[in-house]
């Protein structure tokens, strides 16, 4: 089943799309939900939603799937004592902006994480990125607030909690075929005897590919690796541990479990 990660995921492959092409034109997200080129950063969180199968709810009258007109979203989250504040975000939750200070929600987000007092979001149908070097008008970009533990920032309305809206995956006992459960993969870091195997190669291998950190693909956890581990954990707004777990794992697109040999 589908998780947070994979909603962050999901929404991650998209950025950079459509950069620069200018407001309310026509776009992928709209057209998929089968509706017309608007302000379309409502249907970019919800056609992500649907992408990674798990679809919102109707959250506006008329719509089959969440939401396309930000009011709406705010609405029903209340209704449904879904909402929370930016420092309690998780990845995968919804953002509702209000720009104008009006008490209205006019923008909306995926939190893709929250570190240190600021809160890091991707959204559609946005201004500049904050976060990377896309600079036009209108695309798929990433961002960050300041928003302090207990403070906030005033431009974030509320903070939708899709854990309270959808289901999220977990792992079964057992299925209904009788497999077994998955496991977690060994955590990966530096030590003495260097930490070694194919799990490692992996790493070493996206890490190439992703963030071009040149290293060699010797299947062994070195420093020059460790370092590769941390200059990307960085650039995810990842703790920066130099520890290949769950989430660095599931930022390189590597598997976040693996089935119990037989």
């Amino acid at each position: 089943m589908t998780t947070r990660d994979q909603i962050v995921r999901t929404a991650l492959s998209f950025n950079g799309r459509l950069n620069g092409h200018g407001y309310n034109g026509p776009n992928p997200f709209s057209a998929d939900l089968s509706r017309p080129a608007e302000a379309w950063c409502g249907d970019f969180v919800t056609a992500i939603y649907k992408h990674a199968q798990i679809p919102l709810p109707s959250m506006q009258d008329g719509l089959r799937t969440g939401f396309a007109y930000c009011p709406a979203a705010v609405h029903y989250g209340r209704a449904h004592h879904a909402i929370r504040v930016s420092w309690q975000a998780e990845p995968g939750d919804i953002v509702l902006f209000d720009f104008q200070g009006d008490g209205v929600a006019d923008h909306t987000e995926i939190v893709t994480g929250y570190q240190g007092g600021v809160l890091f979001t991707i959204g559609g149908n946005s201004g500049p990125s904050t976060v990377d070097g896309f600079g036009g008008q209108g695309g798929v970009h990433r961002h960050r607030w300041n928003a302090p533990s207990g403070q906030g920032n005033d431009q974030i309305l509320v903070v939708l909690n899709t854990a309270k809206v959808v289901r999220f995956g977990g792992h079964a006992h057992l299925t209904k075929t009788g497999t077994a459960p998955p496991t977690q993969p060994r955590l990966l870091m530096l030590k003495s005897p260097l930490m070694t195997g194919a799990d490692v190669r992996a790493v070493q291998q996206a890490l190439n590919q992703r963030n071009h950190a040149g290293l060699a693909a010797d299947a062994a956890y070195g420093p020059l690796t460790r370092g590769g581990v941390l200059n990307w954990q960085r650039r995810e707004h990842i703790e920066a541990d130099g520890i290949v777990g769950p989430q660095t794992r599931s930022s390189l697109g590597l598997p976040t479990s693996m089935p119990i040999p037989a």
